[in-house]
């Protein structure tokens, strides 16, 4: 048996006073991070010294005995905020230790904090199909499958994506790893395929229909600013937006629950897409659209947990010359002649030119370490 966390995506059933006052919890959570982040920033400006998550917990406190509305507020979702804060430096500091472009935290304007964040959570805030929580409305869950044991709950959030409200159950449970397998895959990405098997097997390109998306994006340009029905057509086009990353996300879970249970071994090239997508400008701005609309990452990604669940193994290799060594002799060759077709200078392999790559792709793997 496996540990792990999973979390569990369900949409919450709310009336129009229950949003009204989800409503009114983030924006007073987005005050307290507001104010949390200019504490921090003026003490160190003033002292040259951080504020630790527990002396802002300290200041929690005493604004509690102050202030009637935040005692009728569950403590935990105001530390869940302070938790976010503290979040958010640690990965300033880690960026900047890492040489990475540092990122300083950010302080959050109107609409842009969707989301509460528990710091503890219980058993007993999930009872059924209902989610209880003190100070928030009581919400209604139509669980798409049934939750574990309320006992091992491990962690709450509620999220607004669009215009509803979604809640993110992360539980502890104990997974069965498939029976073992031996065979071994090797995965090609491209923007002509979204996928090359290398057992000859293609995954077609994903191709997004824009055409609604871009005439609600229109149509919010044509909108005063601050007026209502700019309000109105920007939840339109927000909800057109996540409609298509529901989509893209159902494709991707289908494509890797098929491969994690056929392979024992996952090999894929550890691709860097955001450098590959930083720049080029007008020359290959439709290039780099097309390598995103793949969502590579997210492929990625849920092989990751995928295989760990699963008891499989998930290598990444680096994808230098994969393209243009013979899966058949070894040999390095000069760019193919023929865009689609590899032919081998040495031996005379021919083979589709993505179909070689995810051969050498699959024998870089089998001798590489799990990612």
């Amino acid at each position: 048996m496996i540990v792990m966390h999973k979390t569990y995506q369900e949409r919450v059933y709310l009336s129009s006073a229950g949003y009204r006052r989800i409503r009114e919890v983030l924006g007073a959570c987005r005050w307290l991070y507001n104010r949390s982040l200019e504490e921090r920033r003026n003490i160190y400006r003033a002292c040259g010294m951080g504020m630790s998550k527990f002396a802002q917990m300290k200041r929690l406190t005493r604004l509690r005995t102050k202030s009637q509305w935040w005692r009728d507020l569950s403590v935990q979702i105001a530390r869940g905020v302070l938790v976010r804060v503290e979040r958010a430096f640690q990965s300033f500091f880690r960026r900047v230790k890492a040489g990475e472009k540092p990122g300083y935290p950010r302080f959050r304007g109107s609409g842009r904090y969707r989301c509460i964040e528990l710091a503890e959570v219980t058993p007993a805030m999930v009872k059924g199909n209902r989610i209880c929580v003190k100070g928030l409305p009581s919400m209604r869950i139509r669980p798409s499958r049934k939750l574990p044991d309320g006992g091992q709950l491990k962690a709450l959030r509620f999220v607004m994506r669009g215009r509803h409200l979604w809640a993110d159950l992360v539980y502890r449970e104990q997974v069965m790893p498939l029976p073992q397998n031996d065979l071994i895959v090797g995965i090609d990405l491209g923007v002509n395929q979204r996928m090359t098997l290398s057992s000859g097997e293609v995954v077609e390109r994903r191709v997004v229909d824009r055409r609604r998306e871009r005439r609600l994006q229109r149509a919010v340009s044509r909108c005063k600013r601050g007026s209502n029905g700019r309000r109105k057509a920007v939840a339109a086009f927000a909800t057109e937006k996540r409609r298509n990353a529901i989509r893209n996300r159902s494709e991707c879970h289908v494509i890797t629950t098929d491969l994690v249970r056929q392979y024992g071994t996952v090999v894929m090239e550890d691709l860097k897409v955001r450098s590959m997508t930083a720049a080029g400008g007008v020359h290959k701005r439709g290039l780099n659209r097309e390598i995103l609309a793949q969502t590579w990452g997210m492929i990625r990604q849920q092989l990751a947990y995928k295989a760990e669940w699963a008891g499989r193994k998930l290598v990444e290799v680096n994808p230098a010359y994969t393209s243009r060594r013979c899966a058949a002799c070894g040999v390095v060759n000069a760019r193919a002649k023929i865009y689609r077709v590899f032919e081998c200078s040495g031996c005379g392999h021919v083979a589709d030119r993505d179909v070689n790559a995810a051969r050498n792709i699959m024998a870089r793997g089998a001798f590489a370490p799990v990612a």
